[in-house]
């Protein structure tokens, strides 16, 4: 048997050496191929052996078929030769676009060039470029794109040019949006979160255009009203039923909304982290002052067991505790949660090496500055997660991802995935009201600029009566804390010839930090040195503490500004409030006799059911250091947008009609009643009632007219946010005034309506 077994081994190795030798001794010749070299596709068959004839065929024509680059491959055997057989593809020699209107040339190109890297005509790859096409048309709504291309030999050549002809068609509109499973949301409410609706704006004739991403955007939004409103266990589906005859969609919601959950106990688990009693009464103040301050109506929220979670990790750390983690268990009894935050301890583990991929723009260590760990470091889940939302803060990144990965039982290396964003932005705009006129806006602004994370920006604001240009610059984390330092210049000219006769010419350095003391609070605190040159436009008219100033003055400033912001919005709000403590020291020096300002802001929005109610107030006051007469443009005015029904500089003390004084004391306050005329839509449409009272009053020297009686006013407006902007028309009618005050009934605003 064994010798049987030695006997078939050694006919083996004969047999296949034999084959070897066959192959290796075999002639290949190659014929066809003008631009592929014989040495290319040598390399390619090289490897192949211990083949039969029709394998050999087979495996040569798909190794040389997958090149892209031939048409036709014949294989042939004489004797010991193989014959190889080619017909090339031809080469590409232009690529032109054709009725194309929604993408220029240059972007259809980059796509191309993606997907298409070799010069040789190839159908499959312009297959998958024209799908490509297809699905980018359709994803901006053009359903009925359709993409064809011809070829275009060059004259005896193996060239062609390639044209695409992309006949776009109407791009689809929505046809009627239908939302089945809702019954805790009408279906106007849910309109109001979703950008698919059937109908455009206030031209209601129009329907809107259909886009695909939007469309899948709308299954977040629903998602998301519906977990900020307690019902955590959402799901929600679509389907997009196409009508081809009409170029339409028809859009159908289906919404499982399951259980509606509240909050019922937030605690500590009786396992806890080997802290103190003290640690763990603050622990509890924390939950009980986030519930008070944050949760309304007990509502269940997810994201407010994070930022509870947050905040008790960010109190360890400071305490020094590093190796812990933080557990929220969820007890559901019915339709109510207890919420339970366990803190264990973990084992220790240090950070061994941070690797940060993707930044090929942004400096390495405006990442890493970011970050509450470094090399050797203790390491903690928490301080991963906090690492993730600072730098999502810097608002220079379109995606972030942080994994750690093992290195050994006691460090871990981090590995930081990022994807930037384009940081620059240019904007042009004008906006129109009855009391500035016409106004035209400029901004160029860089929030990373040489990959720093120094922001840049640069704006001009001008007007019939006022000119702004304004250059900043921020420097975050100018030290290892995370500080802003802000410098910039200002120059502004401002023409109070009708109302006070003169001009102001302004110059203005200034440098500060900027920082959050806490989530939502800001201070800033700068140091300003501003030149002001005075022109006196009518000496008998304007007061005697401008005319006295008339020429060049310096003035050092010391601003001081806190600001607690829990606005929903910027240019709507419809929630929240705002308290802004603006002081400013100006100390006596040779050209001023120095002052203490101080501005108290509150804003208050309350949302009952679609109505909204606003209270806004000012509280001012600006005090003579010398007890001397302070000079007009840092007294305080009445009138305008904070009491609708005056004109600028309308109410208040004067001299005479062109000779407004303003007072060192101010307080106002207006209220407005809100309710959306037609809300459906992504360019709202608000009626509002609104009511106005204040007074400014106090001057060192009585001018000519200084009654302080309270003015006020009431009156309605019609609010729309249109794709230009905001656009306001408000009638304002005075209930008590004086005779001297210059009243505006009708106001016009573009651009600013708060």
């Amino acid at each position: 048997m064994r010798l049987f077994k030695f006997t078939l081994t050694l006919i083996s190795i004969f047999f296949y050496s034999f084959i070897l030798l066959a192959l290796e001794e075999t002639k290949i010749s190659i014929k066809g191929n003008t631009y592929v070299d014989n040495e290319i596709i040598l390399s390619l068959i090289k490897d192949i052996k211990d083949l039969s004839n029709e394998e050999l065929v087979n495996t040569i024509s798909k190794k040389l078929y997958e090149t892209g680059n031939f048409q036709n491959v014949e294989v042939e055997f004489t004797n010991k030769d193989i014959i190889i057989i080619l017909t090339e593809h031809p080469r590409i020699n232009k690529v032109n676009f054709k009725k194309n209107k929604r993408f220029n040339k240059e972007d259809l190109q980059i796509i191309y060039d993606q997907i298409i890297t070799t010069n040789f005509f190839n159908p499959n790859l312009i297959d998958l470029y024209i799908n490509e096409l297809n699905s980018l048309y359709k994803s901006f709504g053009y359903n009925q794109i359709k993409i064809d291309y011809n070829k275009t030999f060059l004259k005896d050549s193996n060239f062609i040019n390639i044209d695409f002809i992309i006949n776009e068609g109407k791009i689809s509109k929505i046809n009627q949006v239908y939302f089945i499973g809702n019954n805790n949301f009408s279906k106007s409410e849910l309109f109001d979160v979703i950008k698919m609706k059937p109908k455009r704006d206030i031209l209601f004739f129009l329907r809107k255009n259909y886009k695909e991403f939007q469309a899948d955007n709308d299954i977040l939004r629903i998602k998301k009203l519906y977990l900020n409103n307690g019902f955590r266990n959402i799901n929600v589906n679509i389907k997009k039923e196409y009508i081809s005859k009409k170029n339409r969609f028809n859009l159908y919601f289906f919404i499982e909304e399951g259980i509606k959950y509240e909050f019922n106990n937030i605690d500590l688990s009786n396992n806890l982290l080997n802290i103190s009693d003290d640690q763990k009464e603050y622990i509890k103040f924390i939950l009980k002052d986030y519930r008070n301050s944050q949760i309304k109506n007990n509502i269940y929220n997810k994201s407010h067991t994070l930022n509870i979670k947050s905040q008790i990790s960010d109190y360890l750390f400071n305490q020094g505790s590093k190796f812990f983690k933080i557990s929220i268990l969820e007890q559901i009894n019915d339709d109510k949660i207890d919420i339970r935050y366990d803190i264990n301890p973990i084992e220790p583990k240090y950070v061994n090496i941070i690797n940060i991929f993707g930044n090929t723009r942004t400096l390495d260590k405006v990442v890493r500055r970011e970050l509450r760990f470094a090399e050797g470091d203790p390491l903690n889940p928490e301080l991963i997660t906090s690492a993730t939302k600072d730098l999502q803060r810097l608002n220079i990144f379109k995606n972030i991802e942080i994994k750690e990965n093992f290195f050994n039982d006691e460090k871990s290396n981090i590995d930081i995935y990022l994807e930037e964003k384009p940081t620059g932005d240019f904007s042009v705009g004008a906006s129109f009201g009855s009391f500035e006129g016409a106004v035209f806006v400029a901004s160029l602004k860089e929030n990373n600029i040489g990959g720093t994370g120094r922001s840049v920006s640069f704006n001009i604001n001008t007007s019939d009566t006022n000119t702004l240009y304004s250059f900043d610059v921020k420097e975050p984390h100018f030290t290892n804390i995370k500080m802003n330092l802000i410098y910039g210049l200002k120059y502004r000219n401002n023409d109070y010839s009708k109302t006070a006769s003169y001009n102001l010419n302004s110059f203005n350095s200034n440098i500060g930090v900027q920082y959050e003391l806490i989530d939502n609070l800001l201070h800033n605190l700068s140091l300003e040195y501003e030149l002001n040159d005075y022109e006196i436009t009518d000496s008998s008219a304007v007061s005697s503490s401008i005319l006295s100033s008339e020429g060049t003055n310096s003035v050092i400033k010391i601003n001081n500004l806190l600001q607690y912001n829990k606005l929903n919005s910027f240019l709507r709000p419809t929630d929240g409030y705002l308290i802004r403590l603006n002081s400013i020291l100006s100390p006596i020096t040779n050209s001023s006799d120095g002052f203490i300002k101080n501005i108290i802001t509150g804003k208050k929005y309350i949302k009952l059911n679609k109505n909204i109610v606003s209270i806004q107030s000012r509280l001012g006051n600006i005090t003579s250091l010398q007890n001397d007469t302070v000079v007009e443009n840092n007294k305080f005015s009445l009138g305008g947008r904070w009491l609708r029904g005056f004109d600028n500089y309308g109410a208040g003390p004067r001299n005479s009609r062109t000779s407004y004084v303003g007072g060192n004391n101010l307080f106002v306050t207006k209220i407005d009643f809100s309710r959306p005329l037609y809300s459906n839509t992504d360019n709202p449409i608000d009626v509002y009632f609104f009511t106005d009272f204040g007074t400014v009053y106090g001057n060192k020297n009585k001018p000519t007219f200084s009654d302080s009686a309270i003015r006020s006013s009431f009156g309605y407006g019609i609010k729309f946010y249109s794709l230009i902007g905001p656009i306001g028309f408000s009638w304002a009618f005075p209930i008590s005034d004086e005779t001297y005050d210059i009243k505006r009934m009708f106001l016009f605003s573009v651009g600013n309506l708060n």
